[in-house]
């Protein structure tokens, strides 16, 4: 490569001395003029032209890092002219050269006047951060950058410096290098609120998910569920409620309005005005006391003559009259109504939050409108508002506070930024409310200290705010790096050390396990259990166990319930370790989650098993809900010496004695080891023990913990029982010369919390409350005569007794392989919805063919070799030829994370009427299995990106924000109800129609959630999916992303979310379409404002309801409204609410006989003899000259009765001919099944100002939105 940069400039750019300078410029190996339209000469020579549409997108600069051939890249994006000072590329140069930056920027002048640019920091995270214009890049970075998955359109660049400056330095070369002409001559107080303008909302939301990527790449992110518990309040210690500050200098002209429009406030609390007067001596210090006989104005000059703002309200909050709640109001500024202090406390008091920040309109001093108008700065989102922070300039006013809070942090002394500053810190740790309506007028005049500033102001305010970010950015990268820090064996045992030390008490009862506690063995016929006196444990056996005395208890796992003397090690992202301070064993670990959050089995594994895996002289115990020797509610892991609990120091003697009961087939055996999965690894049956159990041999987290997940799905549960009641025990057996190490885990099914002889009366009683420890045979007792009078066959019958029967233990055994018989579809699901530590991948499948060609765009792996370009597979001998070999199944794995691999001829809408073949791309993993003399196509993907292809693909990207978020939640409900239906019930696929069929009667029903090779398919049977084929837009990733993990549920069971085009006025219920069973949510709606639907049931009703066309959200014509809804093929559709098809004799009577398969004759007539409630036939009667039968249902009858499909089956019939009908008219209402959301209704919803959460509890009634991830 030349070390003379490629220089890639926008046209418009090019001055008479710029074009002159860049053209024969030595420096410059080659001009690439960026232009709107296509140029094919070029009138000097290296001088080139590439066209572009948008300067700031990904697309252009993967185009020039494919274009370019030098070590530098010079970009210029801007059309602002540019002139080149003397030797400018020269220094670029240099610097690049000798300080190896990933880029070079410099100063400029803007005309003829100096601008000086700041030096890039961490904290320099805001988008519209000065560079300048003219940017000199490393092209290998540049080129690394092009091959990672981008697909902004306006923040490409901003994405690129991001990435450039995790791979290397971004340099300040102060001197001025060249001059562009300054086109935007606003006012710095104007500029500085374009980021909130509404014609910028489609670049911020680009800008946030760069800069949010940015986070997560440098471990800088916040979860949105990452949030401390707020301390209480006693508001005794307050003498009023609210306290509004006012901090002020020299605003006489202000400052009565500022304090007139607090005391019109009206309030159903006590509060006060603090005017904090900064030794003003303009007359503001008498306008302050003009009030002084209201009792509600505190007026405070300091005594100190340094103060700046932050410095004012800091001596406001520490004074003996601020309330439990300090409230912002500037001197410039008003209230914009007398309610704005109420709403701020009650804010405080419903959202549980430490700030609370409301929308501001920008007025002049007639109180007149001012652009941008209202600043609400809906960029903050409960999900992702306070990563957005870091990435602009303010978080929006009035600002308001928990004073307690305040004091544990305090102000910067700074006159500018001091509120940024505490947004930053507070939001790190607790939650921030928001009041997105006008609560405020912020009033711009000249006096204003921000109404227009100098250049070296901005400056001095930018890198002031730069600053914060980068000290707040650090905090946040360092405290997620402790929380993300997997704590080693050996750091256990020295902080297992430090804190014995620290903590006495403790520390003496860990002695008493020499001294005072005894343990005897209990020798049974098939082994040895084993008893120990531990007095010190009455906490927790005798603790009582009832609702009320919970509820009382303060939890001990909790932080703030602690003694001072506990230390805390972070570990595994949301654990704390802590030392037992009633230690059983001689270390003895509990590892609650950070937050209190109820004991969850799923959110906890993957931590049980890492853990056991890094700490092999300690076995890992988890203790069910009910199932724990105190039953706390906070969620925890405990870990414990190895050695001392029976069936794992004896654990040799009990492994040659299992017997496996998963897998069994070799099919099964096949799938554990493509998991990942050993030869041993399976779900045994623990024999010879005390007590039934299962054992799970090789059970990992990277592996997804499949064989627990699956033992969980199957063990009972009580109603309203989140998960199982079980003991779990883990740990990691050591390698011996025939085996490898491999994980063990001991599952003990419960059935009861505690044996009757605990609950029985005089010497009968036994204070025995069994937990791991004990099913796990080291029966604590803290009575020392329960020690001195247990027997082995009472201590063996004790854990029989609490456990599931071992008849039930093998029932349980044989559902793990055994085919069930067809179950109905009651929506309990496994009982349970299933949570994960993070997005699961769901397999797709794309297409079934006997050859498929296919292009790897990047490198892959396939059977331990690198493989990448066209590839061509066909079906031979039953298996999959590929290179010469056949094979049973090829699985191709990306080696790197934009990898991506194109089908060719994959059909589209099959049986649809927009049915046809394209090329389309996937990212993630290419799997090909041969199924009945085909081979099977599918793509593993992350489930969030298959969503973000699945909205893209059903919706328009321009479809309105709200309306792609329901469909997002909606779309991931019924994306992991058939994940998790595929998963707990496997055998129970492949069923993909059922039918009922008589001599006169054919019921058919099409169940798209019963897949047996895969989760969905691709294609409209299930949820349309295109891979990357089609760009997800902006709007399209924040609805999925801003949704995130967010899924449907009832009674807290996952919602199998139905959804169809256009519901005709009235949704469908279950099984009407599909199998006979219904669900709550899925209940018939109207689909409008007037909830009242008539009994379309009843003919004469349904016919009337079809003819009229009543009005309904779906009932539109509006292009402009269908046009950002529907995809173009879709709109091939003209007529979604009410619809006419016409047949002749001949052609309905050929068509019912092609797809039925049997001749009906000429055709008589067509009866509706069933509806559903919105009106759609359930059963239809066909009658023919040779045959007469009824059909159904729904979608059989729109199969039937179209060449592709039916829009519904909501029709009336009329027919015109004598005795024999010679034309049939069917006229309908809908387009689809019509059963829960109507995606057209749900778009007019969201036009007429409908939440996403309103639009999705209209169509699913009773259901509830949930995070499962």
């Amino acid at each position: 490569m030349t070390s003379n940069p490629d220089f890639f400039i926008v046209d418009a750019a090019l001055s008479a001395a710029g074009i002159d300078l860049c053209t024969k410029h030595p420096r410059v190996n080659r001009l690439i003029r960026l232009t709107p339209q296509e140029q094919t000469t070029a009138t000097t020579q290296n001088v080139e032209y590439l066209k572009t549409d948008e300067v700031g997108s990904t697309d252009l600069l993967q185009r020039i890092a494919k274009l370019t051939t030098s070590t530098y890249t010079l970009l210029y994006l801007s059309p602002k002219a540019l002139i080149l000072s003397y030797r400018c590329i020269d220094r670029l140069l240099q610097a690049a050269e000798a300080t190896k930056a990933a880029m070079v920027y410099s100063d400029r002048y803007d005309g003829t006047a100096a601008h000086p640019v700041l030096d890039y920091q961490a904290g320099s995270l805001r988008d519209d951060f000065d560079f300048g214009e003219l940017l000199l890049i490393r092209t290998d970075l540049l080129q690394k950058f092009a091959q990672e998955e981008h697909n902004y359109k306006y923040a490409g660049l901003y994405a690129l410096r991001l990435f450039l400056s995790r791979h290397g330095d971004l340099y300040h070369l102060r001197e001025m290098l060249y001059t562009s002409c300054e086109t935007d001559n606003r006012k710095s107080g104007e500029k500085q609120f374009d980021y909130v303008a509404p014609h910028n909302r489609a670049v911020q939301l680009e800008c946030e998910a760069a800069c949010t990527a940015h986070l997560k790449a440098i471990g800088g992110y916040l979860a949105p569920d990452e949030y401390d518990a707020l301390p209480a309040i006693d508001a005794a210690d307050y003498p009023v409620t609210a306290s509004v500050i006012i901090p002020v200098r020299n605003r006489v002209k202000t400052i009565a309005d500022a304090i007139g429009s607090v005391l019109s406030q009206q309030t159903n609390f006590d509060y006060n005005i603090i005017v904090v007067d900064n030794h003003s001596d303009d007359g503001t210090t008498d306008a302050i006391a003009a009030f002084s006989k209201d009792p509600r104005i505190v007026h405070l000059v300091p005594s100190r003559k340094d103060l700046g703002i932050g410095g004012c309200w800091d001596w406001a909050i520490r004074d003996e009259h601020c309330g439990c709640y300090a409230v912002q109001l500037d001197s410039d500024d008003l209230y914009s109504g007398p309610d704005v202090l109420q709403r701020i406390v009650e804010t405080f008091q419903t959202q549980k939050v430490a700030m609370v920040i409301g929308a501001y309109r920008m007025v002049n001093f007639q109180l007149q409108t001012l652009p941008p108008g209202l600043i609400d700065h809906k960029e903050w989102t409960d999900d992702n508002g306070r990563n957005n922070a870091l990435r602009i300039n303010g978080l929006g006013a009035p600002r308001a506070f928990r004073t307690d809070i305040l004091r544990q942090i305090g102000f910067p002394n700074t006159s500018y930024g001091e509120d940024y500053a505490l947004g930053l810190t507070i939001s790190r740790r607790y939650r921030i409310g928001r009041i997105y309506d006008e609560l405020y007028l912020c009033r711009r005049w000249e006096g204003n200290s921000d109404a227009a500033l100098s250049i070296d102001k901005v400056n001095r305010n930018n890198a002031y705010k730069d600053m914060l970010r980068t000290i707040e950015l650090t905090a946040r990268c360092r405290r997620n790096a402790a929380w993300n820090h997997e704590v080693a064996e050996e750091e256990l045992r020295a902080f297992f050390q430090e804190q014995l030390a620290r903590w006495p008490e403790a520390a003496q009862r860990f002695t008493a396990l020499e001294t005072e506690v005894k343990t005897r063995e209990l020798t049974t016929e098939n082994g040895v259990l084993a008893a120990q006196y531990n007095p010190r444990r009455m906490v927790s056996t005798g603790a009582q166990l009832t609702k009320a005395a919970l509820a009382e208890r303060p939890c001990f796992l909790c932080g703030q319930n602690r003694p001072k003397a506990q230390m805390v090690l972070p570990t595994d992202r949301t654990l704390e370790l802590l030392i037992n301070p009633f230690p059983i064993v001689p270390q003895h670990l509990t590892l609650p989650t950070r937050h209190h959050r109820p004991q969850d089995l799923t959110a906890l594994l993957p931590a049980l098993f890492n853990l056991a895996e890094r700490w092999p002289s300690f076995f890992l115990l988890y203790n069910g809900p009910r199932s724990g020797a105190s039953a706390p509610d906070h969620a925890h892991l405990q870990a414990a010496l190895r050695g001392y609990v029976p069936i794992e120091k004896d654990w040799t003697k009990y492994a040659g004695r299992l017997k496996k009961v998963y897998p069994l087939s070799s099919a099964e055996e096949y799938n554990l080891t493509e998991a990942g999965y050993s030869a041993e690894a399976g779900i045994y049956l623990l024999r010879d023990y005390a007590c039934p159990a299962f054992v799970l041999i090789d059970e990992s987290a990277d592996k997804g913990c499949h064989l627990l997940q699956r033992l969980l799905a199957l063990l009972p549960k009580d109603k309203g029982q989140s998960e199982p009641d079980l003991n779990l025990l883990v740990w990691q057996q050591a390698a011996t010369t025939s085996k490898p190490a491999h994980t063990v885990a001991v599952l003990f099914p419960r059935k009861k919390h505690r044996p009757e002889v605990y609950f029985a009366q005089g010497a009968a009683q036994r204070i025995i409350s069994p937990g791991a420890i004990d099913m796990g045979g080291l029966i604590i007792t803290p009575r020392v005569e329960d020690f001195e009078a247990l027997t082995a066959k009472e201590a063996a019958a004790i854990l029989r007794e609490v456990t599931l029967s071992d008849k039930e233990v093998a029932a349980i055994a044989k559902r793990l392989t055994d085919k069930p018989a067809t179950a109905a579809r009651t929506g309990k699901l496994g009982k349970n919805i299933i949570h994960y530590n993070e997005c699961p991948n769901v397999a797709v499948g794309i297409l079934t063919s006997e050859q498929v060609t296919f292009t790897l765009n990047k490198p892959y792996t396939a059977k331990g070799n690198a493989v990448e370009g066209v590839q061509h597979v066909v079906y031979r001998d039953g298996g999959i030829l590929w290179q010469d070999n056949i094979y049973s199944e090829l699985r191709f794995k990306p080696t790197q994370q934009d990898a991506s691999f194109t089908l060719e001829d994959v059909t589209i809408g099959v049986d649809f009427h927009w049915e046809r073949k394209e090329a389309q791309t996937f990212h993630g993993t290419l799997h090909l299995l041969v199924d009945e003399g085909k081979i099977v196509v599918i793509n593993e993907v992350d489930a969030e990106e298959y969503l973000k292809s699945v909205i893209s693909s059903e919706m328009r990207s321009t479809s309105s924000m709200e309306l792609l978020k329901a469909h997002a939640v909606v779309s991931r409900s019924w994306l992991f109800y058939q994940m998790q239906a595929r998963r707990n019930n496997p055998e129970n696929a492949g069923s993909f129609f059922t039918f009922t069929r008589k001599e006169s009667e054919y019921l058919r029903w099409y169940d798209r959630t019963d897949h047996a090779l895969f989760d969905v398919c691709a294609d409209d049977h299930c949820q349309r999916y295109q891979g990357i084929t089609r760009q997800s837009s902006a709007a399209v990733v924040e609805a999925v992303e801003t949704t995130r993990g967010c899924v449907l549920t009832y009674e807290d069971v996952l919602c199998d979310a139905r959804f169809s085009k256009c519901c005709g006025g009235a949704s469908e219920k279950f099984s009407t379409c599909w199998g006979d069973d219904d669900y709550p949510y899925l209940a018939p709606i109207r689909d409008s404002k007037d909830e009242t639907l008539p009994d379309l049931t009843e003919e004469a009703q349904a016919e009337a309801w079809i003819a009229a066309s009543p009005d309904a959200f779906c009932n539109t014509k509006d292009p402009r409204l269908i046009q950002q809804v529907l995809n173009d093929y879709d709109q091939e559709t003209p007529d979604f609410y009410r619809w006419t098809a016409t047949y002749q004799q001949a052609e309905l009577a050929d068509l019912i006989k092609q797809k039925s398969g049997i001749d009906f004759g000429v055709i008589k007539a067509l009866i509706p003899v069933e509806r559903g409630e919105s009106g759609r036939i359930k059963r239809l009667r066909i009658v023919g000259t040779e045959k007469e039968m009824t059909i159904g249902k729904e979608l059989e009858i729109r199969r039937l009765l179209s060449p592709t499909h039916l829009y519904s089956s909501a029709f009336t019939v009329s027919t015109s001919g004598e005795e024999v009908p010679q034309t049939f008219t069917l006229r309908g209402a809908g387009w689809g099944h019509g059963v829960g959301m109507c995606q057209i209704g749900a778009a007019v919803m969201s036009d007429k100002g409908y939440s996403y959460d309103t639009i999705l509890t209209h169509y699913y009634k009773g259901a509830n939105i949930k995070k499962i991830y």
